[in-house]
C-alpha cells in the first residue's frame, strides 16, 4: 500500500477517535446534571396546626384592639422544625410565649412531634359600630409561616380540636360562632431571595371567632338622657296659659334638651372613640336634635304672632308636638328592631 495513503487513513483513524472520545467526555459531564434534573421534588411537609381560646377581654373599640390568651398547636413528622417558633400573629401589637413543649408520639407511619404553647397576645382590630350598642364583631387570630414558603411547609387546620372555652367571652359579649380555615398569603416579592422570581406564598391558619354584644346596660346609660332629651322637646308644645303660649318656659325646656343631646354625643366619643361609623345612638341624637330645632322654630313663630297682638293656633302646635313624638318613636323603633 502507498505509505501516503497509509498514512492519510492514520490521520483519519485519528481524527474519529478524538471526536468519538470528546462526545463521551462531555456525556459523561452532562449526566450528573440531566440525572439531578429527573430527581423528583420533595413535597412540602404539612404540620395540622389549631388553637383553643381561653379567654378575650381588654376589647377596646376606641383604640381598635383586643387582648386573648389561648393554646396553640402543631403536629408534624420533622424532629428539628417547630412552625411554632417560626410562625407570625398577624396583627398583633405584643405576643408572650409560654410552657414551648414538644413530645413525640407514634402513628402507622412512624414518628410524630405533638408541639404546643401558651400564647397571650393583644390585637389589632376593625370594628363596626354602625350597629352599636346591639352589634356583631368578627375577630381574628391569624398566624402565618414566617420562614420556609408553600413549597417547603403548608398547614393543615385541626377542625376537631380548634374552639374557645365556654366562659372566654369578653364581659358585656357572647361568642356566638366560630370556624378555622387554611389558605395562601401571596406577596409581591422575593424578599432579596438570590434565586429569583416575582413572588412568595406563604401559608396562613385563620380562626374566626364572632362576638355578639350581650348587655342592654351600655345602651339603657346613653339612651336615657336621650329620651329625656325628647320628653322635654314633646313637652315644650304643651305649655300654655290662656291661650297664650309659655315662651320662656319652652325655651329653658329646649335648652336643657339640647345639652343633654350635646353630652350624649360626647358620652358616645367617650366610650367608641372619636372616629367612628354613626351608630344607632347618634342616629337617635342627631333625630332629637332635628325635634329640638323643629320645636324652636315653632315656639319662635308663636313669640312673633303673639307679639302682633294675634293667637297662635293650639291645634296647630298639639299636631306638630304630635308628629314629633309619634316620628321619633317610629324610628327609634324602627333602628332598634332591624339591629336585632
Amino acid at each position: 500500500m502507498n505509505p501516503t495513503r497509509q498514512c492519510c487513513l492514520f490521520t483519519k483513524w485519528l481524527y474519529y477517535c478524538g471526536a468519538y472520545c470528546a462526545l463521551a467526555l462531555l456525556g459523561l459531564l452532562l449526566l450528573p446534571g440531566v440525572a439531578s434534573s429527573q430527581v423528583p421534588k420533595a413535597p412540602p411537609e404539612r404540620y395540622k396546626i389549631g388553637m383553643y381560646v381561653t379567654s378575650i377581654y381588654a376589647v377596646d373599640t376606641a383604640d381598635g384592639t383586643f387582648a386573648a390568651d389561648l393554646w396553640i398547636w402543631s403536629v408534624g413528622r420533622s424532629a428539628t422544625k417547630n412552625p411554632l417558633q417560626t410562625m407570625e400573629f398577624v396583627d398583633s401589637d405584643t405576643i408572650t410565649r409560654r410552657l414551648d413543649s414538644t413530645t413525640k408520639r407514634k402513628d402507622a407511619h412512624g414518628d410524630l412531634y405533638w408541639r404546643q404553647m401558651k400564647v397571650i397576645g393583644k390585637f389589632r382590630q376593625e370594628w363596626d359600630l354602625r350597629q352599636f350598642p346591639f352589634d356583631e364583631q368578627v375577630l381574628h387570630l391569624t398566624v402565618e409561616e414566617g420562614v420556609d414558603d408553600n413549597s417547603t411547609m403548608l398547614y393543615e387546620a385541626d377542625v376537631n380540636n380548634t374552639g374557645y372555652l365556654p366562659g372566654a367571652s369578653p364581659q358585656g359579649w357572647r361568642i356566638t360562632g366560630q370556624r378555622v380555615d387554611v389558605s395562601t398569603s401571596r406577596y409581591t416579592t422575593k424578599f432579596g431571595d438570590p434565586a429569583g422570581g416575582n413572588s412568595s406564598d406563604y401559608t396562613k391558619l385563620q380562626m374566626t371567632i364572632t362576638l355578639q354584644r350581650a348587655s342592654l346596660a351600655t345602651f339603657l346609660n346613653l339612651a336615657a338622657p336621650l329620651y329625656a332629651a325628647f320628653l322635654l322637646c314633646t313637652v315644650s308644645f304643651l305649655l300654655h296659659k290662656d291661650g297664650r303660649p309659655l315662651i320662656e318656659s319652652r325655651m329653658t325646656l329646649l335648652a336643657g334638651a339640647l345639652f343633654a343631646v350635646v353630652l350624649n354625643f360626647r358620652a358616645v366619643s367617650n366610650v367608641l372613640g372619636n372616629e367612628h361609623h354613626l351608630t344607632i345612638v347618634d342616629r337617635l341624637n342627631i333625630a332629637v336634635l332635628v325635634d329640638i330645632v323643629f320645636a324652636t322654630i315653632i315656639t319662635i313663630a308663636a313669640t312673633i304672632t303673639t307679639n302682633k297682638g294675634k293667637a297662635f293656633s293650639l291645634h296647630l302646635e298639639y299636631i306638630c308636638g304630635a308628629l314629633v313624638a309619634l316620628s321619633f318613636i317610629a324610628f327609634n323603633l324602627f333602628l332598634i328592631i332591624s339591629a336585632v
